[in-house]
């Protein structure tokens, strides 16, 4: 009985462990150009879960990063969870990504599922946001757009735009 007991729970121990790698993330925007998105942050979506939302919406500090853009002050409260941003080259600061231009990063992840999140079309309050199953290795995400609601007073979230950003992972 005492086998069984251990082998069921090393069986739950192994399901749920982190898978370790490294890969590449390459995105594009596939937004007209004009159409800026901020840097895409990459992070361990369990980890970064209670950061980011509250009550199924986002959270202050998410919602303060999705207006200003900035993803730095959120990031630095939960710094076990992210794994880094890729970067693009366009409009001040230098680091956005516009539209039809692609970017990449190379990360060490060390995680199950992992978030991907930027400010959207500067002037809306949008995020780019989707969720990626690392233990499935690499792939092809398309982020749709989510308008948060805070213009509108709502604090709904719906979808403002599909397929804006195209992310290919591969494992290095």
């Amino acid at each position: 009985m005492k086998a069984l007991t251990l082998a069921a729970g090393l069986a739950i121990l192994g399901g749920s462990a982190a898978m370790a790698g490294d890969f590449n993330f390459t995105v594009t925007n596939m937004m007209e150009p004009g159409k800026l998105t901020g840097p895409i942050i990459v992070v361990d979506a369990a980890r970064a879960e209670a950061t980011m939302f509250n009550g199924g919406k986002p959270s202050e500090a998410f919602t303060s990063m999705i207006l200003n853009g900035d993803p730095r002050p959120m990031n630095g409260t939960m710094p076990d969870a992210v794994a880094g941003p890729i970067l693009g080259t366009s409009g001040p600061p230098g680091v956005l990504i516009n539209g039809g231009e692609t970017a990449s990063a190379d990360m060490f992840i060390e995680a199950t599922t992992l978030r991907f999140y930027a400010r959207a079309n500067f002037g809306d309050d949008w995020v780019v946001s989707g969720v990626w199953d690392i233990a499935m290795g690499g792939g092809e995400v398309m982020l749709h757009a989510y308008d948060i609601g805070s213009t509108e007073g709502t604090g709904k979230i719906t979808v403002a735009q599909e397929n804006v950003i195209k992310l290919v992972i591969t494992e290095n």
